[in-house]
């Protein structure tokens, strides 16, 4: 996949150095240029600014107070009721849009205008943002508006073509952004902005640098939209690969596979004599699987199923006491399994924490071994699962991960494959509860898995692997 984004941050940077346009030798040179903006708008001639990058001979490091009138808004005060719902559009940070504003969704009334701080921006004004989160939003007016005292509005003088100082902006977002400072909210000032360095260039080229621009992203837009199209194309397809396979529809039926009944009754015999060891504790038994739970056909040698029935363990953790604050994780040791180390393709090592070979060993309900299963059950990452390596030693988990444990070690990675696909993913989400959409172990313990024989099991993990390997998207699953 094209990664559009960065293709338009380097072709900005590109555009603004000089190397996406032609020079003319009939171009004015940015030097007359700029000694005209000064005199013809009485501005402040400053001999020297920064100069961030080398820029065309023809080209003239200025700063951006010398481009055109600079102007922050203002609110008017909410307690005058009569400030409001007047014809004159009033524009806050979060209605930029990076592009042309026509559809603003606040007015004010003339009487706000008299009476307040507020100036009404001419139509082809850049509007920047200068406070928090949306610092270095940009958009250009298609229309007259005021804005807020967050917006800091910019009408170019003659000389300065409204777009070629937008898409510099736009060029510069995140060394403006670094710029903002303050309190608990990040901040850039007008002052800030007005004293920072803008490469002039010759008016002509400065219309070549706009079009240039809008030409390569109107084709990289095409490529956004054509990738987009099918990624959603291939999400379905492989929605429907997956899906395909747990019900039998991608993979032939042998008979040498011999059936899911026989594999249940190994399984069960194992399962007997883990409690005859005593490795584990002997349960309930489950409810029988009535034809209204069954949600739809497999092929005759396979069996639906419980989860809990091929099981050995389904439970979840806890957090140590304290956790990071009271001095549980240590800097190596095993490792302890939170949600953001647990996704589809694996486990995650960026932010993992350890504990010691003390505290694992009072934890032995959530004691992580290798084959195991791990899913998230509350959350945002609410149905991310991962397989546990065979190499790996030993580890724990919090509150919010299950360990689904099978008994025969052959079948985890079909089993994997079901509670990764769209079916499943559905099934859990529809089946949370509590205030953190938490989907119980309970649930999980009955939930109906459609068995094959571990032959087929197998070929349908093969198909499937083998098929996402050619998705760009394959790391989902």
């Amino acid at each position: 996949m094209i990664d559009t984004a960065a293709l338009k941050s380097r072709i900005l940077e590109q555009a603004f150095r000089g190397n996406i346009t032609k020079r003319y030798t009939d171009d004015e040179n940015a030097r007359i240029l700029y000694t005209k903006l000064v005199n013809n708008n009485k501005i402040s001639h400053i001999e020297s600014v920064e100069e961030l990058y080398e820029i065309p001979e023809t080209w003239k490091w200025i700063s951006l107070g010398n481009v055109g009138k600079w102007g922050a808004g203002a609110t008017p005060s909410r307690k005058v009721k009569d400030y409001y719902g007047g014809d004159i559009p009033w524009l806050k940070t979060g209605d930029l849009n990076d592009g042309m504003i026509t559809d603003i969704p606040e007015y004010i009334t003339e009487l706000a205008l008299k009476e307040t701080s507020v100036k009404l921006n001419p139509v082809g004004s850049v509007l920047i943002a200068m406070y928090g989160a949306t610092i270095g939003k940009l958009g250009i007016l298609e229309v007259e508006a005021t804005t807020n005292q967050a917006c800091c509005a910019c009408s170019t003088y003659e000389g300065i073509y409204n777009k070629y100082l937008f898409y510099y902006l736009m060029s510069q977002r995140d060394r403006l952004r670094y710029m903002g400072s303050g309190g608990a909210q990040s901040n850039i000032s007008k002052e800030k902005i007005v004293g920072y360095c803008f490469p002039l260039a010759p008016y002509a080229e400065q219309i070549r640098v706009v079009n240039a621009i809008e030409t390569i992203f109107a084709e990289l837009d095409k490529i956004e939209k054509l990738q987009l199209h099918y990624s959603v194309n291939l999400e379905i397809l492989k929605s429907k690969i997956i899906n395909a396979g747990i019900q039998g529809k991608l993979t032939e039926q042998l008979p040498e596979d011999g059936t899911a009944e026989e594999l249940l009754e190994q399984i069960a015999e194992e399962k007997k004599q883990l409690i005859k060891e005593k490795k584990i504790k002997a349960t309930k038994a489950l409810p029988e699987i009535t034809e209204d739970e069954i949600p739809f056909e497999i092929p005759e040698n396979w069996k639906w199923v419980r989860l809990a029935d091929i099981c050995s363990k389904i439970t979840s953790g806890n957090t140590p006491a304290g956790g990071s604050k009271g001095g549980a994780y240590v800097t190596e040791g095993n490792c302890f399994f939170r949600e953001q180390n647990i996704y589809n393709d694996g486990i995650h090592y960026e932010g993992m924490v350890y504990i010691t070979d003390e505290l694992l060993a009072t934890r032995e309900n959530s004691t992580v071994l290798p084959q195991d299963i791990l899913l998230n059950i509350t959350g945002g990452s609410i149905g991310r699962c991962a397989l546990i390596p065979d190499d790996f030693s030993k580890g724990s988990i919090n509150q919010h991960i299950l360990i689904i444990r099978v008994i025969e070690p052959e079948i985890r990675q079909y089993i994997h494959k079901c509670l990764c696909s769209p079916y499943y993913q559905k099934l859990i989400m529809g089946n949370v509860v509590g205030d953190k959409d938490g989907f119980s172990a309970g649930r999980c313990k009955n939930t109906l898995i459609p068995l094959p024989p571990i032959g087929e099991q197998k070929r349908i993990v093969e198909k499937i692997t083998q098929i996402l390997k050619l998705s760009p998207l394959s790391r989902t699953f």
